[in-house]
């Protein structure tokens, strides 16, 4: 494939940044350049948000739902002409097999055409309060929205959390993750000559979060933020934000559980929690990191999921054959190393455990699929987020002690189920503390449903009706007649 080349999208043009800097994007696999993506500071941040603002205020968008509708359709088609070069822009900059980039990019083409129908679905209400006088209850556009998008899913993320806030009426800026910029950039690039798109509606530039995150989320000019990512980043956005009292959504950590009764379909929960923790290499916000099961069937299930784990083929991302590839970055391959070495001071380890370094993997970031067994409540394997291909085993006896390892921590982004009885289904994800419940299956979205988090797992929902109206404010019309 052509390296490819992108500047900052500003106002309806392609401009390099302000110094002309560039950054280079490798694949992890093997450490090969793959894109050039303009490296922006602060003035450039400023540009776009002028531009933002401006066309807010001044193009034919805000307030014309058909408009909106029309350019968002128009750009899931383009999405899918372009189909097969999106998906292998995708791979070879995240590492993650073929077969993922498809799904990830048919996800992301439904997440646009369900913002595209609910463009001209921003209904308000009225109310009459006394005789003579009546209250509409007007839903609008905030305004400028940034959109702050992560490197993990880095197409379906950035269209299911910035793409309602263009339908919604706003203008957007996109900041895409730097290690998967140039993917974002070929899709924002299929938008730029849609007609219907107005100058300065839609702008996106690439830079350090550090930098241009931080300038993007201090500009007095920025309505709101929209954030997926680490916990610690979405804490700092979320203080830095009080401080112009921007609208905030964030999505943050997980460290789910799959919690397995005795009564499940065996076979259907093995495959279903083996994929649950090594799809994408474990980098999902809602890996089900952490298998919570009945002791009566622990020994049987476990030897099962080593024996998945030992099967999957580790390698280069556009071999058809390849089943997982590597971690996206050599920083988070070495965080990931570093919380194996300290499950291996603080439970059994039952497969894996070690960088993967055979078959032409020597010169990627490859981490073996690995399961620990049994570690204190305590340990950092448990309670923190690894974001890799590691799998932490917890016994049970009871029901009640299910309940509370799964909500032993202090995330509360996901949790799944696998039991055939329904009362057991039915109270225990009741008490289960996550914005997400799988029964029976797990990592199941859909535009038309909310997602988010419990506890530090963040704030507000993304997708379905909630994941739209949030781009939104209510402002009350009382007329007296």
């Amino acid at each position: 494939m052509e390296i490819m080349k992108f500047q900052n999208y500003i106002d309806g043009q392609w401009v390099d940044s302000i110094t002309s800097e560039i950054s280079e994007i490798k694949c992890p696999c093997d450490g090969k350049t793959v894109s050039f993506v303009a490296k922006s500071n602060t003035d450039d941040v400023n540009r776009a948000v002028e531009a933002a603002k401006r066309a807010f205020y001044e193009e034919d968008w805000a307030f014309n739902p058909r408009l909106r509708s029309a350019a968002l359709n128009k750009w899931a088609i383009k999405m899918r002409e372009n189909f097969d070069e999106i998906v292998v822009a995708l791979s070879l900059e995240s590492g993650k097999p073929l077969y993922e980039a498809r799904i990830e990019i048919n996800n992301a083409i439904g997440y646009m055409q369900y913002s595209a129908a609910s463009a001209r679905t921003l209904y308000g209400s009225q109310t009459t309060t006394e005789k003579n006088m009546m209250n509409i209850l007007s839903r609008e556009p905030v305004g400028v929205v940034v959109g702050i998008e992560p490197w993990n899913y880095p197409i379906t993320l950035m269209i299911r959390d910035s793409i309602p806030a263009l339908a919604a009426g706003n203008a957007v800026i996109i900041k895409p993750a730097q290690q998967t910029a140039g993917a974002s950039m070929a899709v924002i690039k299929l938008a730029a000559d849609i007609p219907e798109f107005p100058r300065g509606v839609l702008n996106a530039i690439t830079g350090l979060g550090s930098l241009v995150g931080t300038a993007l989320v201090e500009h007095k000019d920025v309505d709101m933020i929209t954030f997926t990512g680490g916990l610690d980043t979405g804490k700092d956005i979320m203080k830095r934000a009080a401080n112009t009292m921007k609208k905030v959504s964030l999505e943050l950590g997980g460290k789910s559980a799959n919690v397995v009764f005795a009564s499940c379909d065996f076979g259907k929960a093995l495959e279903g929690v083996s994929k649950a923790i090594f799809s994408n290499a474990g980098q999902t916000c809602t890996a089900a990191s952490r298998l919570v099961i009945d002791e009566k069937i622990a020994e049987k299930f476990i030897e099962g999921l080593k024996d998945i784990a030992k099967s999957i083929k580790l390698g280069y991302c556009l071999d058809e054959s390849t089943t997982m590839g590597p971690v996206c970055t050599r920083g988070q391959m070495d965080l990931i190393l570093n919380y194996i070495e300290e499950g291996k001071r603080d439970a059994t380890l039952i497969t894996g455990g070690d960088r993967y370094i055979k078959n032409g993997c020597e010169n990627g970031f490859y981490i073996e699929p690995t399961i620990f067994l049994n570690p204190p409540i305590d340990s950092p394997i448990v309670q923190e987020e690894i974001f890799g291909p590691v799998l932490v085993v917890h016994t049970f006896k009871t029901k009640e002690e299910a309940i509370e390892l799964a909500n032993c921590t202090r995330f509360g982004l996901a949790s799944g189920i696998w039991s055939e009885d329904l009362n057991t289904v039915m109270s225990v994800s009741q008490k289960l503390r996550s914005g997400n419940v799988w029964v029976n299956t797990y990592n199941r979205f859909f535009p038309e449903c909310e997602t988010g988090g419990y506890k530090e797992s963040g704030l507000d929902r993304a997708a379905g009706v909630e994941g739209f109206l949030k781009y939104t404010e209510i402002k009350n019309i009382c007329i007296n007649f």
